[in-house]
């Protein structure tokens, strides 16, 4: 999978209101047919539980208050092992990689460590595009049904790209973080998000997302189960927990 994958995946210091909702999200190639990705993201009251169906990966996020930080908990529940990251750890890493892609030569790495798009939004069709000599960005939206769950999920939207960067050894965040500060301000939600990237070699990505403003029994029975996993499962270090997935790709 390629690095700036992760500038399309998944769209507050005081307490956040507590949300409901389903996100599912498959990931195709261009105009492919075939699923790359899929993954689906469950908001339920403070913690979002995220699986990648793919990989077999549950990742639980609870947000940090009063100045702690916030957590990741990731479960491989096919070596039922587990592991957690701080977000002070993600803005560390994230701060040296801009930094080191700010004093690179090439100009789309530049770019990644301080991104600047041109924004158009059509209230009308809900469309959002962010253009950019290196990416440009196509939204399908709708609007959030509940605006006091905005500043919940671009909390957990922003924290999970960082992550997902850090897992992956991806690009800077800086372009999914604009596009996330972008939906926010526009009080939407995306339902579909087209990225391509200005290069010849490069194939456009597509994710489509299933928004669902309530959470089934079925989820609540995913949750409860994630939860034993957590409680359950050998911890090991984060170094550990990645070196043993790769090696497994």
């Amino acid at each position: 999978m390629r690095p700036w994958l992760a500038l399309l995946c998944l769209a507050v210091a005081s307490p956040l209101c507590a949300v409901e909702l389903r996100i599912e999200t498959r990931m195709y190639a261009g105009d492919e047919p075939d699923v790359i990705s899929s993954s689906t993201t469950l908001f339920a009251g403070d913690v979002v539980y995220d699986f990648r169906e793919d990989e077999g990966r549950v990742t639980i996020f609870r947000a940090g208050h009063a100045g702690a930080p916030g957590r990741f908990v990731l479960l491989d529940t096919a070596r039922r092992v587990r592991t957690e990251i701080d977000t002070d750890r993600l803005t560390g890493a994230m701060e040296k990689l801009r930094q080191w892609a700010a004093t690179q030569k090439d100009p789309f790495l530049r770019f990644t460590a301080e991104p600047h798009f041109e924004e158009t939004f059509d209230r009308e069709t809900g469309v959002l595009t962010m253009t950019s000599p290196h990416l440009t960005y196509r939204i399908t939206t709708e609007p959030a049904k509940d605006a006091s769950a905005e500043p919940q999920i671009k909390q957990f939207l922003d924290w999970f790209v960082q992550l997902h960067t850090l897992l992956e050894a991806g690009l800077p965040p800086g372009p999914r973080l604009e596009v996330n500060e972008a939906l926010m301000r526009h009080s939407a939600i995306a339902l579909e998000v087209q990225l391509a990237q200005h290069r010849d070699d490069e194939t456009s990505l597509r994710a489509e997302h299933l928004v669902t403003w309530l959470l089934s029994k079925q989820d609540r029975n995913r949750i409860d189960e994630s939860l034993d996993k957590m409680a359950e499962f050998r911890e090991v270090s984060n170094v550990e927990f990645q070196t043993a997935r790769q090696a497994l790709r």
